[in-house]
């Protein structure tokens, strides 16, 4: 469980590490058994608050699984190579967004390489070779991992709550650090993921919130409340957000229902929930399903209940810009949708939103806000890599201590500063971010509440994750 105390050890042992590397000594000592050291002449490296500020000439570095003298292939030919994996989902419901997610991954690496890297002595990789496509199977995605364990100094990519939630064990043992692609609220409780954005709990109950005042001001009544949610810990987690803030706000949660997906055998037109809609209507249907599946409904459910169909919530990922040119487009551009999500979109004016679509721009890829996430996604993970140089230590072990220590991330404007440092309740973020359908906005949703926290979710005490 991360707690202030093993924070408080892990900086403990992050600081003797950089008193160690400052001396110079003529031996180095690692707890790792096979690692490695490595004389580096060290640039100053991007500083986290929570992370040493050092600058070391011919610098010792630790090293062991992961991380090479040699450089990146067509990286700098001055600078070793610091590995990633990948852990994506190129077969499952997220399929849609594997290109751009992994593709933001390496492009947010190559920006960082294009500069000073980590510490100016090392460039970042992510190869092809070691990105797994899952297929959004917990036992695939272990065994996947395992086959990258020992060539991964931490993993860029760990799409999937149930999935990720799986591999939790190996990551403990193997000392690896993960940025998951799943905002599942137990990753505040676990020391090797590098969590980032708000959770889907109290994503959730920022949406109702928000629901419950902006409905009644445009006339549209919100007495009543359809869940369609995968039945996994992503479905869970985010239901349970949605179910404490419906009571808060004395809403009824009409019914619940399971979304299987097309790609686990599910009917790719949902006729069930569908029927379920059209059957028996709530006021407000919440989505907590992937693309595919968003269009299936709300396309479905429009085509049946035409002007009286309910409103739609989904969560984050449930959209993708690539639904406006399907058959439901109309259903969509006729605004009875919503997205909540963590991070707003791919048009907001902020340094990391700047950056990011420059580096799409220049390999001419549309836009896309799966692009963003997979963006942001990183800050995290280069943090704890600057913070592991620093103390001289980029073994496995040495980033593990590196992420625990860290008191503040940058995201560069893309979503608030946070801590990693402290207990749960504390430091977890609850901000949330509600989009709608907008003709101007490049990839369709346009932010129309931007990183507010309801009163759900303010006065939630945190004490474990939600659901799932």
């Amino acid at each position: 469980m991360k707690s202030s105390n093993r924070k408080a050890l892990a900086w403990v042992a992050v600081m003797s590490l950089v008193m160690a590397a400052c001396a110079q000594a003529a031996e180095t000592t690692t707890t790792a058994a096979p690692a490695t050291t490595v004389t580096t002449a060290a640039l100053t490296p991007d500083t986290t608050e929570g992370t040493p500020d050092t600058t070391m000439a011919d610098m010792t570095v630790a090293t062991d699984i992961g991380v090479t003298e040699e450089p990146c292939p067509g990286g700098n030919p001055d600078r070793g190579c610091i590995y990633l994996g990948v852990l994506t989902d190129e077969s499952g419901p997220f399929q849609a967004a594997a290109p751009a997610l992994y593709g933001a991954q390496q492009l947010f690496w190559g920006t960082v390489n294009a500069g000073d890297g980590i510490g100016g002595a090392y460039d970042v990789a992510l190869p092809e070779e070691l990105k797994k496509d899952t297929a959004y199977q917990p036992d695939k995605f272990v065994a996947d991992y395992n086959q990258i364990a020992g060539d991964v100094a931490a993993i860029a990519q760990s799409l999937g709550t149930s999935q990720s939630i799986a591999a939790i064990a190996d990551y403990e043992r193997d000392h690896t650090v993960a940025a998951p692609m799943s905002w599942w609220s137990g990753w505040a409780f676990q020391d090797n993921i590098i969590e980032f954005g708000t959770n889907y709990c109290f994503e959730a109950m920022n949406a109702i919130d928000w629901a419950a005042g902006a409905f009644p001001a445009q006339s549209r009544e919100l007495a009543t409340i359809g869940i369609l949610a995968i039945p996994n810990d992503y479905g869970a987690d985010y239901s349970a957000g949605v179910k404490l803030a419906a009571e808060a706000n004395n809403i009824e949660i009409l019914w619940e229902q399971a979304v299987i997906p097309a790609s686990a055998g599910g009917d790719p037109t949902q006729t069930e929930a569908v029927a379920k809609i059209v059957g028996d209507a709530p006021d407000l249907v919440i989505l907590v399903v992937g693309p595919q599946e968003t269009a299936a409904i709300v396309g479905g459910a429009s085509g049946q209940l035409g002007a009286t169909v309910p409103l739609f919530i989904g969560a984050a990922p449930s959209w993708n810009s690539a639904l406006l040119a399907s058959p439901a487009a109309p259903a969509f551009q006729a605004g009875i949708f919503f997205q909540s999500s963590f991070v707003p979109g791919w048009d907001t004016d902020s340094v990391g939103h700047e950056k990011m679509r420059a580096a799409v721009d220049s390999i001419g890829q549309a836009p896309n806000d799966f692009w963003v996430s997979g963006w942001v996604s990183q800050y995290g993970l280069k943090a704890a890599l600057d913070g592991a140089y620093a103390a001289g230590d980029l073994t496995k072990a040495g980033i593990e201590a590196a992420a625990l220590a860290l008191e503040t991330v940058d995201y560069e404007g893309m979503m608030p500063e946070r801590s990693f440092a402290g207990d749960p309740n504390d430091v977890t973020p609850r901000e949330a971010v509600i989009g709608a359908y907008s003709a101007e906005a490049t990839t369709g949703i346009a932010t129309i509440a931007e990183f507010f926290v309801g009163p759900t979710a303010s006065a939630y005490e945190f004490t474990a994750a939600c659901g799932g």
